[in-house]
């Protein structure tokens, strides 16, 4: 892989790197996998060597914190109120995300937690919810990680807005131009009500799901019982009429999209949380099949426009070097 990545011009590295790599990144490094995790670390390692980059300065990569309400006009279903501070116990000369967390010290092997955003915006919408939210973490020192997939209708405390579902966060951040828009709302509002620190963020829009299981070949699970959807959305608010049969399947992009975000089952948003989870482990696994690694490039390029997450190189790095010690069995 890394005599291919010769081919790559340097000018577009970083995007490639940044952009492309980071759902892999994301999918090895939290689910599993130490040989993607040794490929991954040293492919992008000797790509940014290639590249001569210049020096990335964590300090200055934060956005700035707000701490003040956010002027609304002409909207009374959002009433403005006092963001929630920065925790005082934190160290205020350490960078922080654009949730006011400061950021993990990798030297000290720091717990990390990313949030996982899905899009789904339709052709004439100009901002957006979020679908799916996941947030991930990860243990260092105990070589550990988790994931906890948070139901969008879930009723919460949005800062600087009223109480709303919080998929909704990702819609006011874009529409009011929060700093960091709708991820970095998203983030502060997972914080807020979770009470724990979230440093990153990595969103995807589906049509770039389902790219990148096209790309992979498609994913092969256990569907653990038959589900008839005859009015899944399409993206025209009309239907996509979607059925699946119980047993062992294997879905292209298109089929796995439906799969993960289909309602219409039994248990509903625990059922589709982990039908969600499912699928990230099927695409982890299909990744870490050998004759994967040499389409990492071409997931790279196809990731670079429906990929958007605040990791820069240096974060990039460090986790993929943890990737190698994460062992799949101690995801929760």
């Amino acid at each position: 892989m890394a005599t291919q990545s010769k081919h790559v011009k340097s000018s577009f590295l970083p995007t490639l790197i940044v952009n492309g790599l980071i759902f892999g990144l994301v999918v090895v490094f939290l689910l599993g996998g130490a040989y993607m995790g040794y490929v991954l670390y040293y492919t992008v390692k000797s790509a940014v060597v290639r590249a001569n980059l210049p020096g990335l300065n964590t300090a200055n990569l934060s956005l700035p914190q707000v701490v003040a309400a956010l002027p609304l006009t002409g909207n009374s279903d959002n009433v403005a109120v006092q963001l929630p501070a920065v925790d005082p116990a934190a160290d205020q000369n350490q960078p922080t995300s654009a949730s006011g967390a400061t950021l993990p010290n990798y030297e000290k092997k720091e717990r990390i937690n990313i949030l996982l955003l899905g899009v789904d915006r339709r052709p004439d919408e100009v901002y957006s919810r979020t679908d799916t939210m996941i947030l991930v973490t990860i243990d260092p020192n105990t070589k550990t990680a988790g994931m906890l997939s948070i139901p969008r209708d879930l009723w919460v405390s949005i800062p600087g807005f009223q109480e709303d579902r919080i998929n909704k966060a990702h819609f006011l951040g874009e529409q009011y131009k929060y700093p960091g828009g709708g991820p970095a709302l998203s983030m502060r509002t997972v914080q807020y009500n979770l009470g724990v620190p979230v440093h990153y963020y990595a969103k995807i829009d589906f049509r770039g799901f389902e790219k990148i299981i096209d790309t992979l070949g498609g994913i092969d699970l256990y569907v653990p019982q038959t589900i008839d959807d005859p009015k899944f959305p399409d993206n025209n608010y009309g239907y996509d009429p979607f059925y699946i049969e119980e047993g062992y399947q294997h879905l292209d992009g298109h089929d796995a999209m439906r799969y993960a975000r289909t309602r219409h089952t039994p248990g509903s948003d625990f059922s589709r949380a982990k039908r969600q989870q499912q699928v990230l482990l099927a695409i982890r696994d299909k990744a870490l099949q050998l004759g994967m690694i040499t389409k990492i490039p071409e997931l790279w390029a196809t990731m670079s426009d429906t990929v958007e997450t605040d990791l820069q190189l240096v974060d990039i790095l460090e986790l993929a070097q943890l990737a190698a010690d994460l062992d799949t069995e101690n995801i929760r």
